[in-house]
C-alpha cells in the first residue's frame, strides 16, 4: 500500500526565509564581534619612529656604531648598546663613557647625526650588537641588531 500525501506548495516557503534571516543575522553578529577584538588589539600600538645606525667593526676587539638619524632624530636623547647582551666599555671622542650608554652631548640638546662610538666587542663573527634608541617621550626603539 501506498500512501500519498499530499503538500501544499506554500509549506517550504516560511521555512527557507527563516533560515535565510538566521544565516545573516548569524553573520552579521559574528562580523561585529571580530571588528570589536581587531579594533580592542589595535587600540594600544603605538607608532613607530624613524632613526638608525650603522656599525662597522675596526678589529678583532672592537667596533664603531654611528648614529645616522632618520625622521625622529631630533626626539633620540640617548642609545643603550649591548654586546651579547651586557653593557660593552664605551668610548666617545676618545674618552671612556658609562658602559654601553650613547647620550645625548654634556651640553644639552639632541644626540647629533654622524656620533660615533667605539664599543668592546672581543669575539669577532660571534658578537650580537643591539642598539635600543631612547626618545624624548619616553618610548624605546631597537635600532641597530647585527652580529658581526
Amino acid at each position: 500500500m501506498i500512501f500519498l500525501i499530499k503538500c501544499k506548495k506554500n509549506d517550504d516557503a516560511i521555512s527557507e526565509v527563516v533560515s535565510t534571516i538566521l544565516l545573516v543575522a548569524i553573520t552579521v553578529l559574528l562580523a561585529a564581534v571580530i571588528v570589536a577584538f581587531v579594533m580592542g588589539m589595535t587600540g594600544n600600538m603605538q607608532k613607530g619612529k624613524i632613526a638608525t645606525s650603522t656599525i662597522s667593526r675596526v678589529n678583532g676587539s672592537y667596533v664603531t656604531v654611528t648614529f645616522v638619524g632618520g625622521q625622529n632624530s631630533k626626539s633620540v636623547v640617548g642609545i643603550n648598546w649591548t654586546v651579547n647582551g651586557g653593557a660593552p666599555a664605551t668610548w666617545i671622542s676618545g674618552s671612556s663613557v658609562t658602559a654601553g650608554i650613547q647620550d645625548h652631548p654634556s651640553s644639552g640638546g639632541i644626540l647629533s647625526v654622524g656620533a660615533n662610538a667605539m664599543l668592546a666587542a672581543p669575539d669577532s663573527g660571534k658578537d650580537r650588537v643591539l642598539g635600543i634608541a631612547l626618545f624624548s617621550d619616553g618610548s624605546q626603539q631597537v635600532i641597530l641588531d647585527k652580529t658581526l
